[in-house]
């Protein structure tokens, strides 16, 4: 359920969007969306995916016991209208310039720090409205 002030904010969004008018498409070109996930460097087979077909009466081979490893990444992708724009690893700030950032309220995303990053790098930020929780 939207809060009043929620609805506020998604009314004055809508109004923002609704005065630009013709240039619509040039802002929504300069849309970059970010996304992050975990990536584990070994990720052992899982019991089901190791089976292996024996002959009846052979035993199966020794299995060893493998644990996940603790050494993980974060993999970062940068997309907009024209498709991947490149990953974490790929991407300078020059290959995202002029863009306008696109986030949610996440906590990481509303953390002081990361508000003077925006602005001491020069991004615009696009202001998004809350959704419904259904």
């Amino acid at each position: 359920m939207l809060t009043p002030f929620d609805k506020q904010r998604r009314l004055q969004t809508s109004k923002d969007f609704e005065l630009v008018g013709d240039n619509i498409d040039e802002i929504c070109d300069r849309i970059v969306t970010v996304d992050e996930t975990w990536v584990r460097q070994y990720d052992p087979e899982s019991k089901q995916e190791s089976m292996q077909w024996t002959k009846k009466g052979e035993r199966p081979p020794k299995k060893f016991k493998v644990q996940k490893s603790a050494s993980k990444l974060m993999a970062t992708i940068f997309w907009d209208s024209e498709g991947t724009r490149g990953s974490r690893t790929e991407a300078t700030w020059e290959v995202i310039a002029r863009s306008a950032v696109l986030q949610d309220n996440a906590s990481v995303h509303t953390a002081r720090v990361s508000r003077q990053a925006l602005k001491d790098t020069g991004f615009s930020k696009l202001t998004t409205h809350p959704t419904a929780q259904i």
